[in-house]
């Protein structure tokens, strides 16, 4: 069944008016001379596109860091949720995608919560996130225990994943262990919106997958550059199961995951199609190398794509990275750094001075 047209059109425009709204440099660098995380509330409150989550808060009364990290996350979720009536009409669920992604991660803190007996965990979420999880949110905040925890997602398509993971986390106490089995599953997930549910692999040549291989290639090189820095055990890596969407051959992702010094993953990077674009000579330096050249991967996708699908994924992954820059001004604003420490961690942003 063809696409209606119009769907597709009102996709590209709405995605890229948003996109339009984004944060320019001149943004960034009045950002970047605040003084304290109140000023930036303000800033971002009156001056930008994040106004309107902003709604009903008082910014000249104390303002909890963390408490602006949520607000701005809802900014993502307000977004997507001007975007699916139209990707709805277009015939594509992928949104779905980012309600899946999120359900997993709190289904890794409720693990994490509950093998430290932690019984402060909140569980906040965006309206948007709340109406279409499927998770029983309530009974998810209340889990104390992983029996608890596994009623919580009984009958619904997280429960099989879940189980393996906490057999595999009370074995090990290590989450970086069972991040992969929640990795794999949101790939497949990933699979059955991009593909349909017939199939179990995408096309290397299919634009959307190649998007997700790199997005996911980045970041498993990431976590082992992780693992290395804080002396994960060799074994814990060599646990971490093959990506069901990839673009490392078999012999790679083992030449990967048995690295054990920064030297040689760094060659064992070299050996793969992300030699040169993702480098550096520590664990720092590769981090910003591999998020610089995700955000330009993203930013061409949004600008040159012909692919509603496509141009929606980059540009909701964009967001990821403007909240993150906002997150580091914060945290530079509230030790004191000066503007020329935070500018490194910022991608994205070209600023002069």
């Amino acid at each position: 069944m063809k696409k209606p047209e119009f769907a597709l059109n009102a996709v590209f425009a709405k995605v890229r008016c948003l996109y339009g709204n984004r944060l320019t440099d001149k943004n960034y660098s009045e950002l970047l001379n605040m003084r304290s995380v109140n000023e930036i509330a303000e800033y971002l409150k009156t001056k930008t596109a994040y106004s309107e989550i902003f709604e009903g808060l008082n910014t000249a009364g104390e303002l909890h860091r963390a408490r602006l990290e949520e607000l701005l996350s809802n900014k993502t979720y307000n977004d997507l949720e001007r975007v699916i009536r139209f990707q709805k009409y277009a015939g594509s669920d992928l949104y779905e995608y980012f309600i899946i992604k999120f359900d997993t991660v709190q289904l890794m803190n409720a693990m994490s919560s509950i093998q430290s007996g932690s019984s402060d965990y909140l569980f906040t979420f965006p309206v948007f996130y709340n109406e279409r999880s499927k998770l029983d949110l309530y009974r998810l905040a209340q889990a104390k225990s992983y029996e608890a925890l596994l009623k919580t997602a009984e009958n619904t398509i997280y429960y099989d994943t879940l189980r393996s993971a906490v057999s595999k986390y009370r074995l090990t106490n290590n989450l970086t262990d069972v991040q992969s089995e929640f990795r794999n599953f949101t790939d497949r997930e990933f699979i059955k919106l991009a593909a349909g549910k017939k199939k179990n692999t995408l096309s290397n040549k299919d634009e959307l997958g190649s998007l997700y291989r790199t997005m996911k290639d980045i970041h498993l090189i990431k976590v082992l550059y992780r693992m290395i820095r804080f002396y994960v055990s060799g074994e814990t890596s060599k646990n971490i199961a093959e990506p069901t969407l990839t673009g490392f051959t078999r012999r790679q992702f083992e030449e990967l995951t048995n690295a054990r010094t920064f030297d040689s993953l760094g060659e064992a990077v070299s050996k793969t199609y992300l030699s040169g674009a993702v480098s550096g000579k520590n664990g720092e330096e590769v981090f910003r190398s591999a998020d610089g050249y995700l955000y330009k991967v993203l930013k061409n996708a949004v600008s040159r794509s012909n692919d509603p699908d496509t141009v929606m994924f980059a540009y909701f992954h964009l967001c990821d990275f403007e909240v993150k820059n906002i997150i580091h001004i914060i945290e530079g604003v509230r030790y004191g750094l000066p503007p020329s420490e935070i500018k490194p961690m910022l991608n994205g942003v070209s600023l002069s001075q």
